[in-house]
């Protein structure tokens, strides 16, 4: 009977591994591919932007130029990153802080005519406070923040992917 028992439960879970294995749900996969060649950035000199010049760098056959001229596309960038504190304690500490980032994209193409309407991605994390474990705080603050930059610099690498140019 404990043999049964026991035999019953492997089928069942194996049953349900199946199930769940063939549910159809997956990770959407960021492929290295882009649609164009060369490609013009500006404003990326804050985290989202670093991020976004990273992964662009390691995409195979993509060159980052230093002249609008020169390329096929320009993406330009503006990031707005606030802290704005929404809870207070009894005694009127600061208990939860929200991290509010805001990127605004406009990607043009050589002749600098919009290829997608400029559009503003935000991000809103919320942290909660603790004034007696300050460095925890930091830290956690600062991985939400890193956090907030990759996810940013991944939706617009998933826009400039989607473009479609015109070829002469």
């Amino acid at each position: 009977m404990k043999n049964m028992s026991f035999s019953f439960s492997i089928a069942v879970l194996i049953v349900m591994q199946l199930t769940l294995a063939n549910c159809g749900w997956k990770f959407r996969v960021l492929e290295d591919k882009m649609p164009f060649r060369q490609i013009y950035l500006s404003g990326i000199n804050n985290g989202v932007g670093a991020e976004v010049y990273q992964r662009l760098k390691r995409s195979p056959g993509l060159n980052i130029v230093a002249n609008k001229t020169e390329a096929e596309v320009s993406l330009s960038l503006k990031v707005k990153t606030d802290r704005v504190v929404v809870g207070f304690s009894g005694a009127g500490r600061p208990r939860e802080l929200e991290i509010r980032t805001t990127a605004i994209v406009e990607i043009n193409n050589s002749e600098d005519k919009p290829l997608q309407p400029i559009d503003e991605l935000k991000i809103f994390r919320s942290v909660t406070f603790n004034d007696t474990d300050v460095l925890a705080t930091q830290a956690h603050e600062s991985f939400h923040t890193r956090d907030i930059n990759k996810q940013l610099a991944v939706r617009i690498i998933q826009k400039l992917q989607r473009i479609r140019l015109k070829r002469q």
